[in-house]
């Protein structure tokens, strides 16, 4: 009668001693101290469990980012937990030193081929070594972008970038740039793939003007070009005409590159004259050089009744035109009537 109760407390004992099992294989440790996988230890069968806990490699773009001094990259070897995961420099001589296998060259080369390297040199001590290379800091690949930007300085390259995606990292284009960018880049990284790049007098550098707003607009698409490393991006100011005086909106007005501005188009884009404007007074102040300007007078009266011709203006012109003291005067006191006028009818 008390054979099934006995089987079953047998039964119990047994299960319990199969559960120790794990527990105490994972209590083994090799005799020299080292966690990892020594050479003469068998490859894990269980390939797929293996990657489920192995570190993911780099992504595709990073990977292919050519590292250089004063880059901070983290090495890590899956299952090697003596190998710290901090942060190392590369120095300026092009090396960075690792445990257990000490100087290593990394400047010139890519993640990936790093990566490829370490595991041939981390083969010495463990048996087919999973090794990671991760970017912590991108220092070896500056980028000058100056004039006007929004955030000008220095941008890090991080892999292939063109030129605007460049000039997206310096926070993109103020609303004074100008059309063009000039380019400045040593050529050791060889010459401006585009038309009319030439060489500086030094012969040193390759420089070229490119056309952003035909990148843009999608005319010139190949213009957008890939940027090196130390390349200097200089974003001018656009061409401006200023509109000052009894005219809508006072201010700068852009001039496109190829484009001419009229005087009739400049007072157009300035919202028109003002009621006082002495029309038949205005002026065009010309910078000559010097320390004054040119003054050309300007009849935008005759102009604008097509007896006179319309002046083309050039970048930094100021056209001024001036208050006409009569109609001001007229404006005045026919605004003063009209307060009088108002009053009188107030006050019956």
């Amino acid at each position: 009668m008390h054979k099934a109760p006995a089987k079953l407390i047998l039964l119990s004992f047994c299960f319990q001693g199969l559960t120790l099992v794990p527990a105490f294989a994972q209590a083994v440790v090799p005799a020299d101290g080292r966690v990892g996988v020594p050479m003469n230890a068998p490859i894990p069968s269980t390939a797929a469990g293996a990657a489920a806990t192995a570190p993911s490699p780099a992504p595709a773009n990073v990977t292919s980012y050519v590292l250089g001094p004063e880059d901070r990259i983290t090495v890590r070897v899956f299952a090697a937990n003596d190998i710290p995961n901090k942060p190392v420099q590369i120095d300026n001589d092009g090396t960075v030193t690792l445990p257990m296998i000490g100087q290593v060259h990394a400047a010139g080369l890519t993640v990936k081929q790093l990566q490829d390297h370490l595991v041939t040199a981390y083969k010495k001590y463990f048996k087919d070594p999973q090794v990671t290379v991760q970017v912590n800091d991108f220092r070896s690949q500056p980028v000058s972008v100056a004039g006007n930007v929004t955030t000008p300085g220095v941008v890090q390259l991080r892999g292939n970038r063109n030129l605007m995606e460049v000039i997206g990292q310096a926070g993109g284009l103020r609303a004074d740039a100008g059309d063009s960018v000039l380019i400045t880049r040593n050529l050791s990284e060889g010459p401006i793939p585009v038309s009319g790049a030439f060489t500086d007098p030094t012969r040193k550098y390759s420089v070229a003007h490119i056309n952003i707003r035909s990148i843009m607009s999608g005319k010139n698409p190949e213009a957008n070009i890939q940027i090196k490393p130390h390349d200097v991006i200089t974003v001018p100011r656009a061409r401006l005409v200023y509109v000052l005086g009894n005219v809508g909106r006072p201010g700068g007005y852009v001039m496109t590159e190829n484009e001419n501005m009229s005087i009739t188009q400049a007072i157009a884009l300035a919202g028109g004259w003002d009621k006082t404007a002495a029309l038949s007074s205005a002026r065009v102040l010309r910078a000559d050089g010097g320390p004054t300007r040119e003054k050309i007078l300007a009849n935008v009266k005759k102009i604008m009744e097509n007896k006179a011709p319309d002046l083309q203006l050039q970048p930094d012109d100021i056209l001024y035109i001036p208050n006409s003291m009569t109609k001001a005067i007229g404006a005045r006191g026919a605004k003063e009537g009209i307060s009088v006028g108002t009053g009188v009818l107030v006050w019956r």
